[in-house]
């Protein structure tokens, strides 16, 4: 879905985005002109496997983005890129997460032939980076995970790039620490789900200085006006947060810098309850069944 908005933004091309779960509900659409360009950590999940099956009886061409290049997914595409995020032991997938980001932005810039800028850019992004994981920055998100713990509800929320950055930040969160999280895009909250807004109610809000920044502060109006208790994810401080994550200002690349405070929280909030983060309940690294 993040890179879905890297090349409309970037390389002005319209992507398709299915869940490979979900993708026998649209293989109708597949013909040979049509390029499938599947994702994966592992290489070896079930579902996106059988996606690259059935697009190849249709005879289209499969560009995978793997962090194993020898997987059963690289073996069957008939290209293949490498993020290379190095083996990723833990379950939660987090290092692979952001060199996919990376490497679709570089993809993205470089179909319009600005790979240069691209590379300056992320490289920018990753010093940046590494700014979240001092020890400073690490124990203000422990201090946070410590007050967050005991949550019932927390929601995440974001437009535009960060759209998918609130659902990947959720999905981190209830995948280790067992909390319910829900992300979903801000302009969403008035069609139902600020009905779940109470006092307290924990929302992280993704901001980042772009065109859509006046926007999901006013989100989080809304969302504090009802008792909320707001915490931005933001290059500078607003008003409107209670709690404040510094990040950088790189709005090409919000996606990694935003998510990379996320997954610290999440690896605390964890310990704060008492779980191991590298082996959450329920969940294998690769799901290789459907």
């Amino acid at each position: 879905m993040a890179g879905a908005y890297l090349f409309a933004k970037f390389a002005k091309l319209h992507v398709n985005v299915s869940l490979a779960s979900e993708f026998p509900s649209f293989k109708d659409f597949i013909t040979d002109k049509t390029l499938l360009f599947p994702i994966s950590q592992s290489g070896e999940t079930a579902d996106v496997l059988e996606t690259v099956k059935s697009a190849r009886k249709k005879k289209a061409k499969v560009l995978a983005l793997i962090n194993n290049p020898n997987s059963t997914l690289a073996r069957m595409a008939d290209l293949m890129m490498i993020t290379p995020a190095g083996r990723e032991i833990a379950v939660l997938s987090t290092k692979a997460f952001t060199a996919q980001i990376a490497v679709m932005f570089l993809l993205a810039l470089g179909i319009e032939n600005n790979i240069a800028k691209a590379r300056r850019i992320l490289k920018k992004a990753a010093l940046a980076s590494s700014e979240n994981l001092e020890p400073a920055a690490l124990e203000q998100i422990r201090l946070l995970a410590k007050k967050l713990k005991d949550s019932k509800n927390l929601f995440t929320i974001g437009r535009s790039l960060n759209f998918p950055t609130a659902l990947e930040a959720a999905l981190k969160i209830k995948e280790v620490s067992y909390i319910h999280a829900e992300g979903f895009a801000g302009g969403e909250l008035k069609h139902g789900t600020i009905a779940l807004i109470e006092k307290g109610t924990p929302c992280i809000v993704f901001v980042a200085n772009d065109d859509v920044k006046a926007e999901i502060l006013s989100n989080a109006e809304e969302v504090k006006s009802r008792g909320g208790f707001i915490i931005g994810v933001a290059p500078e401080n607003n008003p409107v947060f209670d709690h404040w994550i510094k990040v950088a200002d790189i709005p090409e690349l919000s996606p990694i810098i935003n998510i990379i405070p996320m997954q610290v929280l999440a690896y605390y909030l964890a310990l704060e309850r008492g779980l191991d983060p590298d082996k959450p309940r329920n969940l294998a690294k690769s799901v290789t069944v459907k």
